[in-house]
């Protein structure tokens, strides 16, 4: 684990911005993911929820769950054109769709704004959105702002945090 310089919060290795604070940490170490232990799952200390309403009605995400991994949570999306996947904090406003902070999202670095999931016809897309440690689909780090198909039984790893795609027809 490496410090923040301006926060003193602990980062994986190979983290270019800290999660807590969005300082940039000149870190030397390699860009690749962490491999997950094989420890006991978090706790998690809170129920799934979803804030905000509904954006739009057209493009709606009715079928798409996910699994959270570490936790065992399974999401269900909500009715949504899009849904923004990160971190609460309250103390920026920031307040995603679904929140991955109960599982570990902060040690597992997780961005407050990682990653968004919408559908365009009848294909799900996921596209990172600038996230500090990267989403990945099927062990393959996606480019930013750059939306890739995702289909039933994928692996989505966001930071250090994996969760299986569930589509249901």
């Amino acid at each position: 684990m490496i410090e923040c310089p301006s926060c003193g919060s602990k980062q994986r290795p190979g983290t270019l911005f800290c999660s807590n604070c969005g300082e940039f940490l000149v870190t030397g170490g390699s860009m690749a993911t962490v491999p997950f232990s094989s420890g006991e799952p978090p706790e998690v200390t809170e129920e799934s929820s979803w804030s905000g309403e509904s954006r739009a009605t057209d493009a709606v995400i009715s079928s798409l769950q996910l699994k959270v991994l570490s936790s065992g949570r399974m999401v269900q999306l909500p009715d949504a054109p899009e849904v923004l996947i990160g971190r609460y904090d309250p103390a920026h406003n920031i307040y995603p769709d679904l929140n991955l902070t109960p599982d570990g999202g902060l040690d597992g670095g997780v961005s407050r704004r990682h990653c968004k999931i919408h559908r365009q016809g009848g294909v799900y897309l996921v596209e990172d959105v600038g996230s500090a440690n990267g989403t990945f689909v099927n062990g393959r780090r996606l480019t930013a702002y750059l939306p890739n198909e995702i289909k039933d039984g994928d692996s989505l790893q966001l930071g250090g945090i994996k969760l299986v795609v569930s589509i249901k027809s």
